[in-house]
């Protein structure tokens, strides 16, 4: 240990802090160990190797009070100091801390002064990653040689059943010529780009054919030798590359709700979404009656209050705020919210509503579930309805034949969003979407309102009935209705409409592709006068 180090060490005053080392994996969130969700969950700092890698702490949906930064040149001062302050650090690394180099630098002097104030978290390996994704069956003999700064001379290469080399770009073609030396030029050899992801490929060459072809200088490339990587062997175990919507890219025009399960359930099936915004979210056009509200909500005046979005709960949040309150002045009265996105709206601001549909999760379900008010028992009869400047009919006729005296309040206002930018109008138009998913009637009106219709060769798939027949009337072919109006339930469909699709493609001899892979005509030029 350095003087300085002693210096540092000896100013501590007695303040007991921790650190825990947390392998985030390859990149993707949900790879992540619950352990090391829990450790950020409870963390007053975290650390991590870059700018890009602060999406992946926002991406976990974590409520966790930490503050977030990128990583110091002198890593060892930084995190004592918070250790020494008493602060629970957490130091999240890309893979797992044994292979970024990160044991070799810092965290051999962290443990010489706090040993018993630090825990690792394993993560999972770049290597790991390459086996499961690449669907190869190591044999008995694995080995790994990480050639992404240097290639060593081929009598310092592994000998081994099964070996995964990592590599970039720039040295691709110097792996692939040692490796032909190796191997031999036409030895084979299974080169995936783009690992874990949904537009991961994976190809079978030989050493020859990898040196000789141009290469993409923005990725990373895992090559893979041994008798696991014949494509017999593969095809048994591709659990991800054969996916029903793998490297799918699927469009979502979102209205009011929050899409984050659809995207999940969409990427299960091996898709990636893009979400484009037909609606926007602004404040109603007068103040005066939130401004009652609020004075109600503070004076006692509702017994319950019902959130019928996410929007809804943060109208109220925000205008408690501007009156110097908190979601405190919201105890004493009961919640009742509809849908996932108002509960967990509720949840970001620490509150947790008394009343949530079983059945239907709409606001007419809510109608059905809601008590009667009884005279006996319940000292007020007023319910407050903060929602859109759409009117909730139904739920309000519901409340009135229970008893209750229901007051409505235009929280907030949606009005039609702007288009979005040229390039992805262009990309809707060209069918470069394989998919497009339609969630609510509105959805569809809206977004060919904004973008126009999604080409003909765009697959359509509608949340229900009502929202295919929205599509229909504005002459798009629905290919996929769903059986029930859930995110699972459309997702499932289109998967299962894929798989359709790609053995009728094998019956027919047709090569597989993805909707948006078909010949594209060229434009033709306008004749020039005269011509």
């Amino acid at each position: 240990m350095t003087e300085s180090e002693e210096a540092l060490l000896a100013e501590t005053d007695g303040a007991v802090g921790s650190l825990t080392v947390v392998g985030a994996g390859p990149g993707d969130p949900e790879l992540m160990a619950l352990s090391g969700a829990k450790a950020i969950s409870r963390a007053d700092l975290v650390v991590v190797d870059s700018d890009d890698a602060v999406g992946i702490i926002a991406a976990l949906g974590i409520d966790s009070h930490a503050q977030v930064v990128v990583a110091a040149k002198d890593q060892y001062r930084q995190l004592v100091t918070a250790i020494d302050e008493g602060r629970h650090v957490v130091r999240v690394t890309a893979d797992d801390h044994l292979l970024n180099g990160f044991h070799a630098n810092s965290l051999p002097r962290v443990l010489e002064t706090h040993r018993n104030r630090t825990h690792v978290v394993p993560g999972i390996s770049r290597w790991d990653c390459a086996l499961n994704f690449g669907a190869v069956a190591p044999t008995a003999s694995l080995a790994m040689l990480d050639a992404s700064l240097q290639v060593p001379d081929k009598d310092e290469w592994p000998t081994a059943g099964t070996t995964i080399i990592w590599t970039t770009a720039r040295l691709l073609k110097d792996v692939a010529a040692q490796g032909a030396r190796l191997h031999g030029v036409a030895g084979q050899v299974l080169e995936i780009t783009r690992l874990g992801s949904t537009s991961q490929v994976s190809r079978l060459v030989t050493w020859g054919e990898l040196d000789a072809r141009d290469v993409d200088p923005h990725i990373e490339y895992y090559l893979v030798t041994g008798p696991g990587i014949v494509d017999g062997a593969r095809g048994r175990l591709d659990w991800f590359g054969t996916k029903p919507l793998f490297d799918w890219s699927v469009l979502i025009p979102r209205t009011k709700d929050d899409f984050d399960d659809l995207i999940e359930q969409l990427s299960r099936y091996g898709a990636s979404s893009e979400v484009v915004a037909t609606l926007s979210i602004e404040p109603p056009r007068t103040e005066q009656g939130m401004e009652k509200a609020i004075r109600g909500l503070v004076d006692g005046r509702y017994l319950w209050i019902i959130f019928t979005s996410p929007h809804a709960v943060e109208a109220i949040i925000e205008r408690l705020a501007e009156y110097g309150l908190d979601s405190r002045a919201l105890s004493g009265i009961l919640i009742a919210a509809v849908g996932r996105g108002s509960v967990e709206a509720l949840g970001r601001h620490g509150l947790k509503a008394d009343l949530v549909p079983v059945g239907d999760n709409t606001a007419g379900g809510l109608a059905v579930e809601f008590p009667a008010h009884d005279i006996l028992i319940d000292p007020l009869d007023r319910v407050l309805v903060p929602s859109a400047d759409v009117s909730v009919t139904a739920l309000l006729e519901g409340l009135g034949r229970l008893g209750w005296e229901a007051e409505e309040v235009t929280a907030y206002r949606t009005v039609r969003a702007a288009p979005p930018p040229a390039e992805l109008r262009e990309r809707i138009k060209d069918g470069m979407f394989d998919a497009v998913v339609f969630t609510s009637s509105t959805a569809v009106r809206n977004m060919i309102g904004i973008a126009g219709k999604p080409h003909a060769a765009s697959v359509v798939a509608a949340i229900g009935p009502a929202t295919a027949a929205a599509c229909e009337m504005h002459g798009l072919r629905v290919d996929v209705v769903a059986e029930a109006p859930t995110f699972e339930s459309v997702a499932e469909g289109l998967a299962r409409f894929a798989d359709r699709r790609k053995a009728e493609r094998s019956e027919q001899g047709l090569p597989e592709a993805k909707p948006s892979e078909r010949k594209r005509r060229k434009r033709r030029k306008a004749p020039v006068d005269g011509a």
